[in-house]
């Protein structure tokens, strides 16, 4: 049987700032990220995002969605709704959900402005990722603001869950990630997703 189609991936341990502005304008089809929450303001790297590509999703946190917005007001605010389980989650609505940012229009609908999906601890992460998002979310979002063969950036790559949802969706995947931990747990979980898209249709 044929293989499924193969991705190249890029990972780079380091600074995302400098890697980026070492990035031709327009080099990647679209950045997709999820930048660090309570860590200090990010937004101040718009400019060199939306350098490298003008297509951008991001999931920014509620507190820090507001820098973002102010420098520059996206295409269209979605939610992501966690189903969260926690007594916290379950008796305050605000706690249950988390904005999605995307400056520029998806390439297909996405069919509602709230897209739920349970959020999930994989082992690999249990108490070392503070804030994990679910594979299904990137997924989605990958799916409706690239196609396949594009080239998926995250310069706050983390634990890995857009690159992993990219190679899946057989994009090709470039991420940064400044913290050593994050970067290992990041690499392994991308290989592997490789290695099953390598895999015989069926097995």
């Amino acid at each position: 049987m044929p293989n499924l189609p193969s991705t190249k991936v890029e990972l780079y341990l380091g600074d995302c700032l400098g890697y980026m502005r070492g990035m031709e304008a327009g080099s990647v089809d679209a950045v997709i990220t999820d930048p660090p929450y309570l860590d200090g303001d990010f937004s101040y790297m718009l400019p060199d995002i939306e350098r490298v590509s003008r297509r951008l999703v991001l999931t920014p946190g509620k507190l820090e969605s507001f820098n973002w917005i102010a420098r520059e007001k996206p295409f269209w605010e979605y939610c992501w709704r966690m189903n969260s389980k926690s007594l916290g989650g379950a008796a305050c609505l605000h706690i249950g959900w988390e904005p999605i940012l995307a400056y520029h229009r998806p390439l297909r609908p996405v069919g509602n402005d709230v897209l739920s999906f349970t959020q999930k601890t994989y082992k690999s992460m249990k108490g070392i990722h503070k804030w994990p998002k679910p594979l299904e979310l990137f997924t989605k979002l990958i799916a409706h603001w690239s196609n396949e063969g594009d080239t998926i950036f995250d310069p706050f790559m983390g634990s890995g869950t857009t690159g992993v949802a990219a190679v899946q969706l057989g994009r090709n995947f470039i991420g940064c990630e400044i913290s050593e931990e994050y970067f290992k747990i990041a690499k392994k979980r991308i290989e592997a997703a490789q290695s099953q898209m390598l895999l015989p249709i069926g097995e």
